[in-house]
């Protein structure tokens, strides 16, 4: 983070107090950055931090998920190494299931019994297990998710992402920067060069990581 600062302040030509964009202004559009290239390519995989464990409750359909979550690849009971199909609440009326050799319309299945299904979008920061669990168990995922550390001062690492990465986060502090609604330091045209300059990098970078 202190490299992308020092960076930050030497392309914009404000490296002399009083500054144009204070210090908090520069780690908020650092964070923002580091997110945003998250979001733009998809997401960090994450098979290993302990957001990707979630409890199974006996009796409790909805389990508790991190807001950090933006997409579920794959879900597994600790128990049993049984996978979870994982079904978008959306699809519900369109989703069928065979029981005893005949296929039947999926529903929110409010019955007990073993936990075979993982409905991912009804609510955010919630699951919700069909059917209702009647025994205690964790679900080991892997999911695409937002980056575990926010940056917020000096001395802190983009963690998350790869360095040759780093000095890229730049365009998208610029088009902040420039975005600022004040005399001395808006500039569209220059918000909507940094911005496209930034959305064609992470379009490259998600080719080049598939």
């Amino acid at each position: 983070s202190d490299e992308l600062y020092d960076a930050f302040r030497s392309d914009v030509m404000d490296v002399a107090s009083p500054y144009l964009w204070s210090n908090s202004e520069v780690w908020r559009y650092m964070d923002d950055a580091y997110k945003m290239f998250v979001r733009l390519t998809g997401g960090v995989a994450d098979a290993t931090s302990p957001l990707t464990q979630i409890d199974v409750v006996t009796g409790e359909a909805d389990a508790e998920v991190s807001p950090l979550i933006l997409k579920f690849r794959e879900a597994r009971l600790v128990s049993t190494g049984r996978i979870l199909k994982i079904i978008n609440h959306t699809d519900l009326p369109t989703t069928s299931s065979a029981d005893y050799g005949q296929l039947r319309q999926m529903y929110l299945n409010k019955t007990p019994g073993p936990v075979r299904y993982m409905l991912v979008g009804k609510q955010r920061k919630l699951v919700t297990w069909l059917q209702v669990p009647t025994e205690e168990d964790v679900v080991d995922t892997t999911v695409y998710r937002l980056p575990l550390n926010r940056i917020t001062d000096f001395g802190q690492e983009f963690s998350d992402i790869g360095e040759e990465h780093h000095e890229h986060l730049l365009l998208w502090m610029k088009a902040r920067a420039y975005g600022k609604q004040d005399a001395d330091t808006f500039d569209k045209g220059r918000a909507d060069f940094y911005a496209a300059a930034f959305k064609d990098y992470c379009t490259m970078a998600t080719s080049e990581w598939e």
